[in-house]
């Protein structure tokens, strides 16, 4: 990538998404001040982007904001995870000065070596990708939940899965039988495949994506994330790379898992269908 050579050193933004998960966020933050201590050559940015309701963490924020890397609060109503996430690029002074931007969930942790393998992914990568995927292994299902889909779902597919999310029986159904498909053997897929749809736990967007004009602002509350960025990655000519050298860990779910299941069905349902008549038409 022309620009790291020309820069010299990386820059990067993390805007992660917090609901009600002040623990998990602490625990995240401290990981991504170890990762930033065995860097060099990386100017890093983490901006939170409180949606929670019961405000309850101000030990917990009041220790980040004395961590060793560039650090800045927003808080939001709870807006979803995407909307919160569009409110933290906007808050970005200048989003052309980065070489990635991610979203995040905060029930993560990063690898000690996180900034070290991004700098050398991002210096390999070639223009046309707009989206990296990292290895995202699941504690719970000791799995990697990247890639999440490997191929674009066709309409009816989609419309299959509204059916299905409008009746509770059979989403309790759903969930069940994905679990038990999530909880096989690790497989490895290779570094560089390039597949449909990112796990939305932790998305890295490159400048490319920026700079091609495809869109951030998607305006669902939960879910659909995924298939809304591979959606614009594929108006925008641009690709997503599977790149598992760099590591997160998922403890699954630190807020959604405490929503009624009625909730998140009618959220999958909403977008879905903002997926299909959007893109689908």
């Amino acid at each position: 990538m022309d620009h790291l050579q020309k820069q010299g050193d990386m820059k990067v933004a993390i805007i992660c998404v917090c609901y009600n998960a002040y623990d998990h966020l602490l625990a995240y933050a401290r990981s991504l001040e170890t990762a930033i201590s065995n860097a060099e050559g990386v100017e890093f940015s983490l901006v939170v982007v409180d949606n929670s309701t019961q405000l309850t963490g101000a030990d917990t924020l009041s220790l980040i904001s004395g961590m060793k890397f560039d650090y800045h609060y927003i808080k939001s109503g709870n807006v979803g995870y995407f909307p919160a996430f569009k409110k933290g690029v906007d808050f970005l002074p200048s989003l052309s000065d980065f070489d990635c931007v991610a979203v995040s969930n905060v029930d993560l942790s990063v690898s000690d070596d996180f900034f070290e393998s991004l700098t050398v992914c991002l210096g390999e990568l070639p223009d046309n990708v707009g989206i990296v995927a990292p290895a995202i292994i699941s504690q719970e299902r000791v799995a990697d939940l990247n890639p999440k889909t490997l191929y674009r779902p066709t309409r009816l597919s989609l419309q299959k899965n509204i059916f299905i999310f409008k009746r509770l029986w059979l989403f309790r159904l759903y969930r069940k039988l994905s679990d038990l498909k999530a909880r096989r053997p690790l497989i490895k897929y290779p570094e560089g495949m390039e597949f449909y749809s990112p796990h939305g736990s932790f998305i890295i967007f490159t400048r490319h994506y920026f700079l091609s004009g495809a869109s951030y602002d998607y305006p669902q509350f939960l879910f659909g994330e995924e298939d809304f960025v591979a959606e614009e990655c594929r108006r925008s000519g641009l690709k997503v790379s599977y790149q598992p050298s760099i590591k997160i860990s998922d403890f699954d779910h630190g807020s959604t898992s405490r929503e009624k299941l009625s909730f998140i069905a009618n959220e999958h349902v909403k977008s879905i269908k903002y997926i299909v008549d959007t893109y689908h038409s």
